[in-house]
């Protein structure tokens, strides 16, 4: 367990590390080192950037918690590292003023608008915007090391206000959060499957014309969006995630919604994949509901660290049920904070099990600390 935990906490310190290195920069700038010494400092990022994410999904710890740290560890080390380089090279800043200002004015925009409509900043990883962040990295480290950067940061800021437009695009898409979203095709999906377990069919959610997107997106760049508090899931669902078990078919970290109207079983579906897990009642032989604390190194500014620690508390439902062979499986969920109120009494009255934390047994539910 020990050694676990340990390599769960490594792709957090290597995100850490990379937003500690931020003010490292702008401190060795002042400090007038010479360019490849600052470009190492680049490259050091670059590899901890790459590889806390290869690690994490390799020992299976890629939480969406940690997805979020390690964009906004991002967010951090390239702010410092654009104030480095203004001091190092301010006539790159004054050559480029309007394309970073438009930057910095869409990467405001979108993060005030992911959290006016998902409470949180969005994590989407897309392939845009790994792109950006190779050719960000190679515009910097030429910048501190040549006088002839100026086509790649042109470039790099270039693909970065097209990637700021496509995260835009796919937060205006999406009507729930989700992580790691390749391209705006597989946000459509997710919207197509979360949309057909509410009440309103995905047939009826075409896509809008050019003009009628355009208006939305002034719309919702005014006010703040009510009209995206659409439920992604319908009457008798409730959002979840299968964190593990043993589900051949489920992978861990899958998205989706547990189906609650079934009086005969619990069924999880997987809305990106059209894939299920039912679990009759009557074959669950235990279950217990914890809400940890997940770990987390709190090195990020404090708004932003606030941003990450107020949801870092994880709502998980263990459920032991028995196959048809009469062998014991295991499934692990995460439901957001509001739903154990729904999930624990329904479970207690349709398997008649006591959960193993002993203190929801007897006459009534004791609610304390659900949130």
């Amino acid at each position: 367990m020990n050694i676990e935990l340990r390599k769960a906490q490594i792709p957090w310190g290597m995100a850490a590390f990379r937003a500690a290195l931020g003010p490292i920069v702008i401190a060795v700038q002042l400090c007038q080192w010479n360019g490849i010494s600052l470009a190492a400092f680049i490259v050091a990022a670059l590899l901890s950037d790459i590889y806390d994410g290869v690690l994490a999904r390799r020992w299976h710890c890629d939480t969406p918690a940690l997805r979020l740290f390690d964009s906004m560890a991002d967010t951090v080390f390239y702010l410092c590292t654009a104030i480095a380089l203004g001091g190092a090279q301010p006539h790159i800043w004054r050559a480029h003023a309007a394309l970073f200002a438009s930057l910095l004015a869409l990467e405001a925009v979108r993060f005030l608008f992911d959290l006016a409509k998902f409470r949180k900043p969005a994590s989407y990883h897309s392939y845009l915007s790994k792109t950006w962040g190779l050719l960000l990295a190679i515009a910097v480290i030429a910048s501190f090391t040549s006088t002839h950067a100026a086509p790649l940061v042109s470039a790099a800021l270039l693909l970065g206000i097209i990637c700021d437009l496509e995260g835009l695009a796919m937060s205006l898409i999406l009507p729930a959060w989700h992580r790691d979203v390749k391209t705006l095709r597989a946000a459509w999906q997710l919207r197509v499957a979360d949309l057909s377990l509410s009440t309103f069919p995905a047939a009826a959610t075409p896509i809008p014309s050019l003009g009628r997107r355009a208006a939305v997106v002034a719309l919702a760049l005014c006010i703040v969006p009510s009209a995206f508090a659409i439920s992604p899931v319908g009457p008798g669902t409730i959002p979840a995630t299968y964190e593990s078990g043993t589900a051949s078919n489920l992978g861990a970290g899958t998205e989706g919604a547990l189906e609650l109207s079934s009086s005969d079983a619990l069924i999880f579906h997987d809305t990106a994949h059209a894939k299920t897990l039912s679990i009759p009642y009557k074959t669950i032989v235990g279950f217990e509901y914890t809400h940890p604390v997940t770990h987390h190194l709190g090195i990020l500014p404090t708004i932003a660290a606030a941003l990450v620690s107020a949801r870092q508390r994880q709502h998980i439902f263990t459920i032991t049920y028995t196959d048809d062979a009469g062998k014991r499986q295991i499934a692990l969920f995460e439901v957001p904070g509001s739903e154990p109120r729904t999930l624990l009494p329904l479970l207690r009255a349709r398997t008649d099990v006591c959960p193993k934390n002993n203190s929801l047994c007897g006459g009534s539910l004791n609610y304390n600390g659900l949130q």
